[in-house]
């Protein structure tokens, strides 16, 4: 990737930021807010910066990511298999479905009192909550390529000597699929990255949640946004990794 190509997607990223910050000060100034109620965006800035230098920070990050990167891993152990097979047997997807729809709609904050009856305050509870909202997309999206695969593709496999439904599933199916099923594991990494405020209302002591209740709490606002920005970056950040993943390997191309 050139520096040109590289500057020309950042850019619109720097713009935005500048916007928000002008339209941010404007508020503060024209508004005469409260600094306990929105801070103006020098003296998150420095918060920021004091909470980076410190280290304390990088804690809060590096607890989030491990959750959310923990819950992620196991959703899509469970679902890519579970959306393969739902979208290759017509039997299994008419006993499966139901469940799924049924579940699908409840929202990640629903289950946090019984992840706490279930799971205690530990980590397992924060985990599962990451999971339900991390689950659905990688499902979805799985079932969606693999029913999305042409098939004169499935055809074309058996007639050149796929005549299992592994050979058929490993050298035909998987690899035409893979590009809606990178879009899932881009989406679900996005909502469980999203969920983690949720996550960590069960009983957290560190994370990015957690320094925003805990900003909330003690009635600093400026800690709130801190935490806000940082997983907003992160989730630019990390969604252009997948973005660099999927371009680099060009599955079904």
């Amino acid at each position: 990737m050139t520096r040109a190509k590289t500057a020309a997607q950042i850019l619109p990223y720097i713009y935005a930021a500048g916007a928000i910050i002008i339209v941010w000060q404007a508020v503060v100034t024209f508004t005469n807010a409260h600094v306990a109620l929105l801070p103006p965006p020098l003296l998150t800035a420095k918060t920021f910066i004091d909470l980076a230098i410190s280290g304390q920070l990088f804690i809060h990050i590096g607890a989030s990511l491990g959750r959310v990167v923990s819950a992620w891993i196991l959703s899509v152990l469970v679902a890519v298999p579970l959306g393969l097979a739902i979208g290759r047997w017509r039997r299994v997807e008419k006993i499966v479905d139901p469940v799924i729809e049924l579940f699908r709609p409840i929202s990640p904050l629903a289950w946090i009192p019984l992840a706490i009856l279930w799971f205690g305050i530990g980590e397992s509870g924060k985990i599962f909550i990451i999971f339900i909202a991390t689950f659905f997309p990688i499902l979805l999206n799985t079932v969606a390529g693999v029913k999305g695969v042409d098939p004169v593709l499935i055809r074309a496999g058996q007639v050149l000597g796929c005549d299992t439904d592994r050979a058929l599933f490993t050298k035909v199916i998987l690899p035409a699929a893979m590009p809606t099923i990178v879009v899932g594991l881009r989406i679900s990494f996005g909502t469980g990255w999203a969920a983690i405020i949720a996550a960590e209302l069960v009983a957290a002591r560190v994370g990015l949640g957690y320094l925003i209740a805990d900003g909330m709490e003690i009635l600093r606002s400026d800690l709130v946004l801190v935490g806000m920005i940082t997983i907003g970056i992160l989730g630019v950040l990390i969604d252009a990794a997948f973005r660099i993943l999927n371009n680099r390997f060009a599955w079904g191309s």
